[in-house]
């Protein structure tokens, strides 16, 4: 740890003074956001209690809403089964009755089961089944899992014993049912006259409840157990909500499908019912998550501001010390022109006075400097001359010897054409007033010379010539490429019974400019090529060689540029020229 923080110490300590400032300012910034969050965390905290106490106040007053209207259904069923028309209806049906009598029992039971239908608005329909199983109904039309569950309610009515059983079913999600077993009181005999069963819409009670949460998509489940048979609203996810909370009520968020939910809970004893308020967290903190992203954006703006500011406050400090330094760096790089563009500060400081000292010094180097490079300009000017000097006598020997050749064999055919060719060649090598050509008039020269060549060797010359257009007009220093074709055809098609291909290629590569001169001759092995690389092996003749060619290239351009040189036995010779893409040069 000692030695972590050492090396946090030293890094911050080698950080620029503007770097500094705002690594400070960022501390800073980030101790200011760790209050806000800690003093969030803790509102938010206090909220949850406050929504968890008004979320159980609205359920435990919604499950009495909703506990009031089932008391008041149960009460029909106790009045139901107390009737005396009901009671000697039933009696009567008991017994041989003949069509007749069998319509008006039918129409005193529809009559008083209807009047108890619209003394509660939220009953379905009314039920009454009789010994011989013999139904009697008022009311809507009845769910149709009624009577596919018939029996089961019968037999919860039955373990009743004459009391109220609240019956719900798996595949009634809107209605539950209050079952009765029916008994004669007359004489207190307590025989079974029927099972009566009361639809009730329980979805109708919760929807009339009031809306706490306006606004807010929460909604009221009731299970018994972990068994959810309602649900205010459609979810799909009820299956993943833990519904296995042991204390009379209490409250939890929980995690579904990647969404939080605020749960309230509270048991109630009557009917052994747990009622549930699920209510979206997103929904219920939706503005209090407004506020935090508002409050965090507010921060970050102030971050930026106090950002943009401690960046104008370190330019004024650190701009004319980074504008020395930098300055410093041309130097100890050899730039001495940066005198032209370093501006020295005005001010009367301690950075003030550095600057105009530094520029005094390195404005009396660069004349130094200047005074020394003119001198050194002369110097290589005579140098570069000298070498030039050495091709003319060259080409001249050789082109005479060719037409020498050719009129002792040919006596008089194409001579006019080759002292063309001559005196082309002759005009240019000897003209000292251009060094810098362009790589179109290079290649005329070339051709010129080959066109003398191809009247010598006719068909065993096999010339191709392949330029890219657009770098026909950029600069190249005279007589680099006629000497790679001429050594091309002493080393190669000299050497060759068989016709020898030499091929000359030019293009451009990024900033660079490349020409190729190859063939297809006898090659050089490894140690050939390598004195050739050196130097050690002499040019045929007066002309010049490829280490004077190369030392041009340097001389002009500087180390990184030149001749590269490949080569294989039997497979010819390539010689590639690297040298800057430029339309002009400011010296050669």
């Amino acid at each position: 740890m000692k030695k972590f923080i050492l090396l946090i110490s030293n890094r911050y300590r080698n950080l620029k003074i503007k770097d500094k400032l705002m690594v400070f300012i960022s501390i800073i910034m980030a101790v200011c956001l760790l209050f806000i969050v800690v003093g969030f965390q803790y509102a938010f905290n206090s909220y949850d209690e406050q929504i968890y106490r008004k979320s159980t106040q609205v359920l435990s007053m919604s499950s009495s809403r909703i506990e009031d209207e089932l008391k008041s259904i149960e009460d029909v069923t106790f009045e139901i089964m107390n009737d005396n028309v009901i009671q000697n209806a039933l009696l009567r049906a008991k017994g041989q009755v003949t069509k007749y009598e069998q319509y008006q029992i039918e129409r005193e039971m529809w009559e008083k089961l209807t009047n108890y239908v619209g003394s509660e608005k939220y009953i379905q329909s009314i039920h009454l089944f009789d010994l011989n199983g013999m139904e009697y109904r008022a009311g809507s039309a009845p769910s149709s899992i009624l009577y596919e569950h018939k029996l089961e309610i019968m037999t919860k009515a039955k373990e009743g014993n004459g009391s109220n059983r609240w019956v719900t079913l798996d595949d009634s999600k809107e209605s539950i049912f209050s079952t009765r077993l029916l008994k004669s009181y007359r004489n207190l005999s307590l025989e079974k006259l029927g099972t009566l069963i009361i639809e009730v819409k329980l979805d109708e009670i919760v929807n009339g409840l009031p809306k706490q949460w306006d606004g807010q998509e929460g909604f009221i489940m009731i299970s018994r157990g972990e068994n959810i048979f309602f649900s205010e609203k459609p979810f799909a996810q009820v299956g993943q909500l833990n519904f296995t909370e042991s204390s009379k009520q209490g409250y939890n968020i929980q995690e579904i499908d990647g969404k939080n939910y605020f749960v309230t809970y509270s048991k109630s004893p009557y009917a052994n019912w747990t009622y549930w308020n699920v209510i979206p967290f997103g929904s219920m903190f939706a503005k209090v998550t407004a506020i935090k992203f508002f409050v965090l954006f507010f921060f970050l703006f102030l971050f930026m501001v106090a950002v943009y500011l401690v960046i104008k406050f370190s330019k004024r400090i650190t701009n004319p010390i980074e504008n020395l330094v930098s300055a410093m760096n041309h130097v100890q790089e050899g730039d001495f022109k940066v005198a032209d563009s370093f501006k020295p500060s005005q001010d009367q400081d301690e950075v003030g006075i550095l600057h105009r000292n530094f520029f005094h010094m390195i404005e009396r180097i660069n004349n130094l400097i200047n005074e020394n490079y003119e001198k050194q300009l002369l110097i290589k000017d005579t140098e570069f001359k000298a070498l030039q000097s050495q091709i003319n006598p060259h080409f001249l020997y050789n082109t005479l010897e060719s037409i020498n050749w050719l009129a002792k064999i040919n006596k008089q055919q194409q001579i006019s054409k080759m002292v063309e060719s001559l005196g082309y060649l002759l005009r240019n090598a000897i003209s000292l007033k251009e060094n810098v050509i362009t790589v179109n008039e290079e290649i005329e020269m070339v051709k010129h010379y080959v066109t003398i060549q191809t009247f010598r060797f006719e068909e065993r010359l096999d010339f191709h010539l392949f330029i890219q257009d657009d770098i026909k007009e950029c600069a190249i220093p005279k007589l680099i490429v006629q000497p790679l074709v001429e050594n091309a055809i002493q080393y190669g098609l000299e050497m060759m019974i068989e016709p020898c291909k030499i091929q000359v290629s030019a293009y451009q590569e990024g900033d660079l400019l490349h020409v190729v001169v190859e063939d297809n001759g006898p090659g050089m092995d490894e140690q050939q090529l390598e004195n050739v690389r050196k130097g050690k092996i002499a040019t045929k003749g007066n002309g010049i060689g490829l280490e004077n060619i190369d030392s041009r290239i340097k001389f002009v351009f500087g180390a990184s540029y030149g001749l590269q040189i490949e080569s294989k036995v039997n497979k010819g010779t390539k010689v590639l020229i690297v040298i800057p893409s430029k339309k002009r040069w400011d010296y050669v």
